[in-house]
C-alpha cells in the first residue's frame, strides 16, 4: 500500500512538471486601484467641517496613505498640498457631487481587461501597467509614470444628474464618466512607448501624443481629445506647424492659443501624422508596431506622406 502510495504520488509529481514546462505563458494583468478615491473622501468629508486645518487632513488621511500611482501623480500634477486644498475647498459642491458615480469606476473593470488583451492581441510586445484612479485638482486627466497608468477620476465623472448645477467651466471641461476606457487606452498607450526616440521638438511631442490619439481610435474608434474646433482650418494650422515643428515649443501647440489654433494642436498634428502612416502602409499589423517604435522622427514623417494626405482630404 505504501509502495502504490509512493509510486502515484512519483506519476503525479512528474505530469506537474510536464505542465508547468509546456504551459503556454498568459499576459500579466494589472491590477485596478480605487483606494486612492475612498481615502480621499474620508479626508475631504473631514477637511470641509475643518477647513483650518484642511491641508493636514488632506496631507495625513490622503497624500500619506496614497498609493504608487498617487505619490507619482502629486510630484508630475499636483505639485503643492496648498494650492490642491484651496482648489478641493473652493469646488466643494462639485467633489460632492461626483462622489456617487466615482465609487462606480470599478463597473469599467471588465472592459478595462478586454481592451488590453485586444490591443495584445495586435501588438504582442504589448505590457500592462496597474490602473490607478486618483483624485487631482482638475488639472489633468491622465498620465503614465513607471509604476503604471494614473488617471485623474475627477476629469472624467459627468453624469447627466451630477452636473445639472455645474457652472460652465466645469461644464466644458469635464468630460462624460462613460469617456473612462478611452482615456485608459490612451494612457495605455502611452506606457507601450519605450521604444520611441524622444527629442525636445515639436515633431517629437506631436508624435508621441498623437500616436496614442490614433491608436486609441484604431482600436477604440475615439480620440481621447475633441478636435471639432479644428474643422476648415487643417492647412492653415498644418502649415504653421511645420515651420516649427523643430523647435522646443511646447506649450504653444498644446494650450488653447487662439486665434492661431485650438488647445491641443500638438496631438492633432501628431494624430494626423500617424494616421496617414497607417492608412499608406500595406501591412497594418507592422504599421502598429512602427508607430509604438519610432526611431527616426523625421524620417517616419517623410514616409508618413502626411501633406498629400492633407491636401487629398482637407479643404480651407
Amino acid at each position: 500500500m505504501k509502495t502504490s502510495l509512493k509510486f502515484l504520488f512519483i506519476i503525479l509529481l512528474l505530469n506537474v512538471r510536464m505542465i508547468g514546462q509546456n504551459e503556454i505563458p498568459k499576459a500579466s494583468e494589472f491590477i485596478i486601484h480605487t483606494e486612492d478615491i475612498d481615502n480621499f473622501y474620508t479626508a475631504f468629508e473631514l477637511a470641509i467641517k475643518d477647513t483650518t486645518n484642511a491641508v493636514s487632513i488632506f496631507d495625513k488621511k490622503y497624500f500619506k496613505k496614497g498609493s504608487k500611482g498617487l505619490k507619482d501623480f502629486y510630484k508630475s500634477k499636483i505639485k503643492d498640498k496648498e494650492i490642491f486644498t484651496e482648489r478641493i475647498l473652493k469646488d466643494k459642491r462639485f467633489y460632492t457631487s461626483i462622489k456617487n458615480d466615482l465609487m462606480k469606476i470599478r463597473s469599467f473593470n471588465d472592459t478595462l481587461i478586454n481592451d488590453f488583451r485586444n490591443f495584445k492581441n495586435s501588438y504582442p510586445n504589448a505590457v500592462s501597467g496597474d490602473i490607478y484612479f486618483v483624485i487631482g485638482r482638475l488639472n489633468s486627466n491622465g498620465t503614465v509614470s513607471k509604476n503604471g497608468l494614473i488617471i485623474g477620476a475627477e476629469i472624467l465623472s459627468k453624469t447627466w444628474d451630477n452636473s445639472v448645477s455645474w457652472n460652465k467651466e466645469l461644464k466644458s471641461w469635464v468630460l462624460n464618466f462613460n469617456h473612462i476606457p478611452i482615456t485608459v487606452f490612451h494612457e495605455m498607450i502611452h506606457f507601450n512607448q519605450k521604444g520611441m526616440t524622444k527629442q525636445k521638438n515639436l515633431l517629437s511631442y506631436a508624435l508621441a501624443e498623437g500616436s496614442a490619439e490614433f491608436l486609441t481610435e484604431l482600436f477604440k474608434k475615439q480620440t481621447d481629445g475633441n478636435y471639432s474646433k479644428f474643422k476648415n482650418r487643417e492647412l492653415i494650422i498644418w502649415e504653421d506647424f511645420k515651420k516649427e515643428m523643430y523647435v522646443d515649443v511646447y506649450d504653444n501647440w498644446h494650450e488653447d492659443n487662439e486665434p492661431l489654433r485650438p488647445m491641443n494642436a500638438l496631438y492633432w498634428a501628431g494624430y494626423l501624422i500617424c494616421k496617414s502612416y497607417y492608412e499608406k502602409a500595406l501591412d497594418k499589423t507592422q504599421a502598429v508596431y512602427d508607430i509604438l517604435n519610432i526611431k527616426d522622427n523625421t524620417e517616419f514623417y517623410n514616409k508618413s506622406g502626411i501633406d498629400e494626405y492633407l491636401n487629398k482630404n482637407y479643404e480651407n
